[in-house]
């Protein structure tokens, strides 16, 4: 809970103000029981009401804790299933100590490699909702694979590897880069941006405490996710069989897919608007073409360019973010 003064800083809202109020884009309106109002037309300000005392968080909807069980499904499915590859390559593929930690590590480089693709297609083709259900499909898809090509019949038979490759590296690699891209920026869309009034007077609902409260549920249902994957899915290998241990994580995650498809009617959906890495390179492009010299950075001639779609602001962020780069790659 905090406390907040009507001359406090004011929120800045997403282009997603579309989704929420009628479409004015007058000096300011009201939706509902949100207030807004907005200063200019390029950022759109959600200003604090006049009798404001102090905000809270608001109570998460219903769509909302949706997404956030898939996330729990999803992680227990990652997590339960992955801790297994290395002793599975190893027990039953009869691959080697550095062979099976090698594949391993591709895994992961899969997993996380492929997010940049998939909020590239979120953003410019398909937007979240659908992005996420694709990849998730994918994800489901190699998990059914990978249990049925640890089947006795498949390992005898010398499918085994072949199985583990394509169902890991082909689907669920990019299974799970497409969904660690957008499913935590789709949960934090499902709340609508504004001050919403309680029954205290003085007391209104203030959105940004209530994303706070949206990512601390969401990570609690990745640690949860994880634990229980992690506990239950060694024991199923165990106590039955690699097959079996495969596809619990499968059911689960099916499970996970419905549930966040049974929201698909009552989610916010942003339309994709086009990704941020086209601009960065059309950005770039221009700014090598035409350096000068004299100037403190390379981007410096993309400064105070006319008819493109980027502007100084956005010139001065990609320079800092260069910048923060070369603290990874030193």
């Amino acid at each position: 809970m905090t406390t907040r003064s009507p001359d406090r800083e004011a929120l800045i809202a997403s282009p997603r103000r579309a989704s929420i109020d009628s479409g004015n884009d007058s000096g300011g309106e009201s939706y509902g029981r949100y207030s807004f109002d907005y200063a200019d037309d390029d950022v759109d300000v959600i200003r604090p009401p006049d009798d404001m005392v102090r905000t809270i968080p608001g109570k998460l909807s219903i769509w909302t804790l949706l997404v956030v069980i898939m996330e729990l499904c999803e992680r227990f499915a990652h997590y339960g299933g992955s801790l297994m590859f290395t002793i599975y390559l190893q027990k039953i593929l009869h691959q080697n100590k550095p062979q099976a930690i090698a594949l391993n590590r591709g895994t992961q480089f899969m997993s996380y490699g492929t997010t940049i693709l998939g909020a590239v297609i979120a953003d410019q083709w398909l937007g979240k909702f659908k992005t996420i259900l694709v990849f998730a499909s994918l994800y489901f898809i190699g998990f059914v694979l990978l249990a049925i090509s640890s089947t006795d019949y498949s390992v005898d038979r010398g499918y085994g590897l072949a199985g583990f490759g394509i169902s890991v590296f082909l689907f669920i690699g990019f299974g799970t880069g497409g969904i660690k891209a957008n499913v935590s920026s789709f949960m934090a869309e499902q709340i609508p941006l504004g001050y919403k009034a309680t029954k205290v007077p003085g007391v209104y609902e203030d959105s940004k405490l209530t994303i706070e409260r949206g990512f601390r549920y969401f990570y609690w249902s990745i640690n949860l996710g994880a634990f229980f994957g992690q506990l239950i899915c060694p024991q199923v290998a165990k106590l039955h069989s690699y097959a079996m241990a495969f596809t619990v994580p499968a059911i689960v995650f099916f499970v996970g897919i419905v549930v966040f498809i049974a929201g698909s009617k009552r989610y916010i959906k942003t339309k994709p608007q086009g990704t941020v890495l086209t601009k960065v390179w059309c950005c770039m492009r221009y700014a090598r073409n035409s350096r000068k010299e004299g100037r403190s950075h390379w981007l410096d001639g993309a400064l105070g360019a006319r008819n493109v779609e980027w502007n100084d602001e956005f010139v001065i962020g990609l320079q800092r973010s260069l910048r923060a780069c070369k603290i990874f790659l030193s």
